[in-house]
């Protein structure tokens, strides 16, 4: 999380400088090969982080609620733009060690309060204005992402960030041209940035204060991603741009104050963040009050030598190489052997989505599948430490220990037929759609199963197309949240039985990874598309909406059995003036004539007369709805 105040502390002895340029044909060189700021080392959940508060800065300020939360396509394709600037090497979390856990809580808490206040402040839900073009097109170019940040729309500041945002970066950079430059380490990602800058020299871009402390020698130096700008080459937008920063020079700003490094005033402005910077400076040449919270936190910035760098638990050999973080981290913890610490653990870090804070954590309904992933990895890596999730419980942020998964759990002996299911009823319908049907229907039946409420089909409805009023439930909300948990779960499971490999087949888990095998990665609207983004997949899918829901509310009944009538006529149970609303929000371009019945009107008026071609009869729910 940094180190409070001391970018502000150090920001006067930054230098800027020209960190290099882009000439029109977009060849890239940085302004003096044998300058100490190359290479450029990026901390990759930095980046991922800053790239969407940029985003969201430059989305319009008329759009409401959560309209305005960039879909992880769009960061995706906003970090490749980035990187389009850039010679790099990035690297990413694949392992964070134990003394982050009080970090790593703290965030969750952090962010459980935020999504409190979001309910707080919306306790009956959202409002939803109409989709418009500038919630799907792009409202930014690459150059802006590097420039001043805008300010936030005051609409915007308490939006909690997507849950999933770095993974989805992370798969967009594996289909990318950059691929070959990032790496997911076994260990936190800014210990290998400054790994790097030790040996290679060159500059780190990150937002993490930080690596201002580690004592990455006199050849490297930090950029803050807020301090990056671009500006036209020679005042000619057309011949080319600069890339300009404030660089910390950190090994001559630590001569500057007599010290070896900045370790100490770290350490110090941590430590009494109130005091005055001189102060500060003057107690930095006398002896430290607490030697053992000196050393403690020494340790966190100290660089293992190269030859001790083996220290750092191994890297994964799996394919694909870029695993989850999060299932990264698992399978280093239990490849452990012995655990580090006996008495801790295996803790798998649960992000927290945005979901109703009034009920049961959205990540509950996927449990089973998650817990499979689980076992399978340990079983097979004969790990025998408990593992724990922490996730959300209530209003806090606790961790659950997993009980031994039980391979006749009716949730997992079901699992199979129902991914079957769905890809028989839906062949032609490409993986993101057929994949959120699935999880729908998953929902709807652990609902129905233990005697709980199930979603009302209104929610139903909001989760697979997009369609709302415009008002927004936290029902609808959450029950969004407990797809994405769904869908995540199966990508857990899916890339354990690939980390495993010969070994599913072994286990006669062949059949389930085949039935994994074409689920998409999260850049490409697996999880959380903007409304948007949904409703253009539909349509441009030819989604039946009407079976959809038939599937989603009685996977087992034929194609043939639906409900049809009664779902278009009585779908969630709305008002005429939620109808008439819902109808207005869908976009000109979107909506399709009505079909009107020959004869005469209700009121006794003539009908007035059409062509005689007659409309096809139509299964699909946005016709049924006059929508």
């Amino acid at each position: 999380m940094g180190i409070p105040r001391l970018t502000g502390q150090l920001e006067p002895y930054s230098v800027p400088l020209i960190l290099g340029y882009q000439t029109v044909n977009f060849s890239k060189d940085l302004a003096d090969s044998s300058s100490s700021l190359t290479p450029i080392i990026i901390d990759g959940p930095g980046l991922a982080y800053h790239i969407y508060h940029r985003l969201l800065a430059h989305r319009s300020a008329c759009l409401k609620g959560l309209d305005a939360i960039p879909s992880y396509g769009e960061i995706g394709r906003a970090f490749i733009a980035y990187l389009d600037t850039l010679n790099s090497h990035i690297y990413f979390d694949g392992f964070l060690p134990l003394h982050k856990r009080p970090t790593r809580q703290a965030r969750l808490e952090l962010s459980l309060k935020d999504l409190v206040k979001t309910h707080d402040l919306s306790p009956a839900g959202f409002s939803i204005g109409a989709v418009s073009r500038h919630a799907s097109s792009p409202s930014w170019i690459p150059g802006q992402l590097l420039n001043s940040p805008l300010p936030l729309p005051s609409s915007h500041r308490h939006l909690p960030a997507p849950a999933f945002l770095v993974p989805a970066v992370l798969d967009g950079l594996a289909e990318s041209q950059y691929a070959s430059i990032v790496d997911i380490v076994p260990a936190e990602a800014d210990l290998h940035c400054a790994l790097a800058a030790l040996k290679l020299g060159g500059t780190i871009l990150t937002s993490d204060s930080d690596l201002l402390v580690f004592d990455i020698g006199p050849e490297a130096s930090v950029v803050l991603l807020n301090s990056l700008s671009i500006s036209a080459l020679d005042g000619d937008p057309e011949a080319g741009s600069l890339l300009k920063a404030n660089v910390f020079k950190t090994a001559e700003i630590a001569r500057t104050f007599q010290l070896p490094n900045l370790q100490r005033l770290g350490y110090e402005i941590k430590t009494d963040p109130t005091t005055s910077f001189s102060e500060t400076l003057r107690r930095t040449q006398t002896p430290v009050a607490d030697p053992v919270n000196f050393r403690a936190f020494i340790e966190e910035y100290t660089l293992p030598p190269s030859s001790s760098e083996a220290a750092t638990p191994p890297p994964i050999e799996s394919k694909p190489r870029f695993l989850d973080p999060r299932l990264s981290e698992l399978i280093l913890q239990l490849q452990s052997s012995p655990p580090p610490h006996q008495a801790d653990e295996i803790t798998v870090y649960l992000p927290l989505p945005l979901d109703d804070p009034t009920r049961s954590s959205a990540w509950t309904v996927s449990s089973c599948i998650r817990h499979r992933a689980y076992s399978l990895l340990a079983s097979h890596l004969s790990a025998r430490s408990p593992i724990a999730e922490t996730s959300r419980r209530g209003h806090r942020i606790l961790p659950t220990s997993i009980p031994a998964s039980k391979n006749n759990d009716p949730d997992l002996k079901n699992l199979p037929s129902l991914l079957e299911k769905s890809q028989q009823r839906f062949p032609e319908l490409q993986p993101s759609l057929r994949f959120r049907i699935f999880a729908l229907a998953y929902i709807h039946r652990w609902c129905t199963d233990r005697g709980k409420t199930p979603p009302s089909r209104g929610s139903l409805l909001c989760a697979l197309t997009g369609k709302t009023t415009r008002h927004l439930s936290w029902e609808a909300v959450h029950l969004d949240a407990q797809a994405q948990g769904v869908v995540y779960a199966l990508r857990m499971l899916q890339q354990s039985l690939r980390h495993l490999g010969g070994v599913a087949a072994e286990d006669g888990l062949h059949d389930l990874a085949a039935l994994l095998g074409d689920l998409p990665d999260l850049a490409r609207g697996l999880l959380c598309p903007s409304r948007a983004e949904l409703r253009a997949m539909v349509v441009a899918a030819g989604l039946d909406v009407t079976v959809a829901m038939d599937f989603i509310l009685d996977p087992d009944s034929s194609a043939e059995e639906g409900g049809d009538a009664e779902f278009a006529t009585n779908e969630g149970h709305e008002t005429q003036e939620e109808a008439d609303e819902r109808k207005q929000d869908i976009p000109a371009e979107w909506q399709r004539p009505k079909k009107r019945k020959s004869g005469r009107s209700s009121k006794g008026t003539k009908a007035p007369q059409t062509s005689q071609a007659t409309t096809p009869k139509t299964r699909n729910l946005y016709e049924l709805l006059g929508s």
